[in-house]
């Protein structure tokens, strides 16, 4: 059965964005929507050793990473790169709000479609 995500549990910035749930399995399905020069995140916190299972498709070319913040300073798991889909697994080395973003290269608007889980630690 699928319901709208309680987007409390999410941080989202910039772009538009739709969302869904899956209660069962705690699958997301994100469709981020950047111009060229926007940005869209999805920030879920995570626990140690939790991992992040997470693909997307865009129908142009954008710009990806995967960052999180200490203070000032940025760290990026997955540095920014341009492509137009992932398919990947990321494990959380440290408890932390990890930022999933996209920014859009083209004028025309990028329609990026997300499909994530976070996976429980194994210890």
């Amino acid at each position: 059965m699928m319901k709208k995500l309680v987007l409390s549990s999410l941080v989202l910035f910039g772009g538009s964005m739709s969302a869904m749930a899956d209660s069962q399995t705690n699958k997301h399905y994100i469709l981020v929507t950047t111009h060229q020069n926007d940005i869209g995140e999805i920030c879920p916190e995570m626990d140690e050793g939790q991992t992040l299972d997470f693909e997307f498709e865009s129908n142009h070319e954008i710009e990806f990473n995967l960052h999180y913040h200490e203070g000032e300073i940025v760290k990026y798991p997955i540095e920014p790169q341009k492509l137009s889909s992932l398919n990947k697994v990321f494990k959380a080395p440290i408890k932390q709000t990890y930022c999933l973003m996209w920014k859009g290269l083209k004028e025309e608007p990028s329609k990026i479609k997300v499909n994530y889980q976070i996976l429980p630690s194994n210890s």
